[in-house]
């Protein structure tokens, strides 16, 4: 946090007692204002720590709301939309945490629904609760948070140059009861989704894939797999050019569509028909069958978990 004192002469000319109590003030006002900074943030680290014991089942559902009244949160009988912000590794154990909390909370004040928001500075984690005033406004409000996130990130000076821009993940509504496995589900998700393509957020429901293979990132099973489906292609693009898995993985993107495939990679159809072509040589594969497109499509979004 930073200040100005300024002392102004009203009555008289400045005396040197008055600029030795001037630099003691500004002191004093220094040490007010980390007090106040350490306060909110231990406050928004208490919030933090209820929504994970929460997700993690150390609450009951019927004494959560009672306990997130006593942190202001008071949604009533509507549904509860969990939501989860995951910063980029390197930024966790470090940052103003506390500056982001409150900027995260100014902006959302504009969205209009209750919010309980915490942070989990170890974790490089920001959940959050809101209530929601029925679930049909889901996505609307999910714009708005996400927006909130990034420019309380951008505020809080967390949004560092190189670094992996935020993943936010939004959860399903529902009551206490499905609060907690919402949070720890989009908390899951949050990490499993962090390397894929930037978007302002993530339906934590069509990230169940990416959050399966993310769990058995460690399995050795997972790596034969991916060897074995496109290795010959990751060993093709260390050593030519022009590089093949990114026409392969437009390809699937566009479900087999050669034209839209084409126009998203600014090729001509030719060129992609060569291309295609050479993928299905170099992996002995049919890309028309659908056991092979599932394999495929499976390995591409693997492989971010492996070596």
């Amino acid at each position: 946090v930073r200040a100005r004192l300024v002392l102004l002469a009203v009555a008289g000319p400045l005396a040197t007692v008055h600029r030795m109590a001037a630099e003691r003030a500004a002191g004093l006002l220094a040490v007010v204002l980390m007090q106040a900074r350490q306060e909110e943030e231990l406050a928004a680290r208490g919030r933090g720590d209820f929504l994970t014991d929460l997700a993690e089942g150390r609450i009951a559902p019927e004494d959560a709301p009672a306990q997130a009244r006593v942190l202001g949160f008071r949604p009533g009988d509507t549904p509860l939309l969990p939501v989860v912000m995951r910063l980029a590794p390197e930024l966790s154990p470090s940052g103003n945490w506390a500056v982001l909390a409150r900027a995260v909370l100014e902006e959302l004040a504009s969205v209009g629904v209750p919010v309980l928001l915490g942070v989990r500075p170890v974790e490089g984690r920001v959940p959050l609760l809101l209530g929601l005033r029925s679930e049909g406004e889901r996505s609307a409000v999910a714009d708005r948070v996400a927006a909130a996130l990034r420019a309380g990130v951008e505020r809080a000076g967390l949004d560092r140059a190189g670094s992996q821009p935020p993943v936010v993940v939004v959860g399903v509504p529902g009551g206490w009861a499905a609060a907690g496995a919402g949070l720890r589900h989009a908390s899951e998700t949050a990490t499993a989704a962090q390397g894929l393509d930037d978007r302002p957020w993530y339906d934590a429901r069509r990230l169940d894939i990416d959050l399966l293979l993310w769990r058995l990132r460690d399995h050795p099973d997972l790596a034969a797999f991916v060897n074995r489906a496109i290795g010959p292609l990751r060993e093709h693009d260390r050593t030519s050019r022009p590089p093949l898995l990114p026409t392969l993985q437009a390809y699937l993107a566009h479900a087999g569509r050669k034209a839209e495939t084409a126009r998203d990679l600014h090729l001509n159809r030719q060129t992609l028909y060569n291309r295609l072509a050479r993928i299905g040589e170099l992996l002995g594969t049919d890309l028309d069958d659908p056991q092979t497109v599932l394999a495929l499509s499976l390995a591409l979004r693997a492989r971010r978990h492996t070596t």
